[in-house]
């Protein structure tokens, strides 16, 4: 090279280089939390709505019923002698009242009514198909009305 011509030297370069390297790596790091912080949330989002909508319609429900019978599925007797009746098909969970079904859940893995003098008990698991393995529990107890004899 003349004396008129710049370049850098292997020091510079390699200086350049990790600088570089570095601020990638912290760029690469921080998308990746924020795409995995998000999907994490929504799995623990949507498994907590779950369990909560259910546990509404449930409370609802059961307040109002005069007699009910439990186990995979809860069937509860209204005192108008109408039904509503909570079951699973695969992984969803309905409710159904006066011939219509509603979808109350859908990714849930268990569900379990068991009844207990004027105690009915539920127990429900929700996760979301998500990567992370999100699960959210809940056991509810509702106290149904007493009944006039």
């Amino acid at each position: 090279m003349s004396k008129g011509e710049g370049g850098f030297s292997l020091v510079e370069l390699l200086v350049a280089t990790a600088i570089t390297g570095l601020i990638v790596g912290g760029l690469g790091t921080a998308i990746y939390q924020i795409i995995t912080v998000t999907e994490y949330g929504n799995d623990r989002l949507t498994a907590t709505h779950e369990v909560q909508n259910v546990a509404h319609w449930f409370s609802l429900d059961g307040q109002a019923a005069s007699t009910a019978s439990g186990g995979s599925e809860l069937v509860l007797t209204l005192p108008d002698d109408s039904s509503i009746i909570y079951t699973m098909v695969g992984t969803t969970l309905y409710r159904m009242a006066d011939g219509s079904n509603m979808t109350l859940a859908q990714n849930i893995a268990s569900a379990n009514f068991s009844i207990e003098n004027q105690t009915i008990t539920m127990a429900i698991a929700s996760q979301p198909q998500g990567r992370w393995g999100v699960s959210e529990n809940g056991t509810y107890k509702i106290y149904r009305r007493p009944t006039e004899e």
